[in-house]
């Protein structure tokens, strides 16, 4: 068994680690008021250092994700913002005059194509 402090690893970083090796290892999770409770058991012939080696660089690389993520929200949402917002589509006024005289061509033309 390993202790992770709590002040270093968030909850959601360590779940994330921890399902990240569930195709290789049995985990399991506990907790007390300061630390993390890991005990990893490999489903292979794997040392027992080596594993917690790899859970501990699993744990840092989540973390590191998490700040990134954190740090770029904005930026994100702007972006995803900026993208969808030149999806909506410019309707100009409607004439009053009603026109049933459609062309095939005029339909089949992507509207991107025909805005431009």
């Amino acid at each position: 068994m390993r202790k992770f402090s709590k002040e270093l690893y968030s909850k959601e970083v360590l779940m994330k680690a921890a399902f990240s090796f569930t195709d290789i290892m049995y985990i399991h999770l506990d907790t007390n008021e300061q630390e993390y409770l890991v005990t990893l058991i490999a489903k292979d012939n794997v040392s027992g250092d080596d594993i917690y080696l790899k859970f501990e660089n699993e744990l840092i690389a989540q973390q590191t994700r998490l700040i990134v993520a954190e740090k770029t929200k904005n930026i994100r949402e702007m972006i995803v913002a900026r993208s969808l917002s030149s999806t909506i589509i410019n309707i100009s006024p409607i004439d009053d005059e009603e026109t049933d005289d459609f062309k095939a061509d005029d339909i089949l033309i992507d509207w991107f194509e025909k805005n431009e």
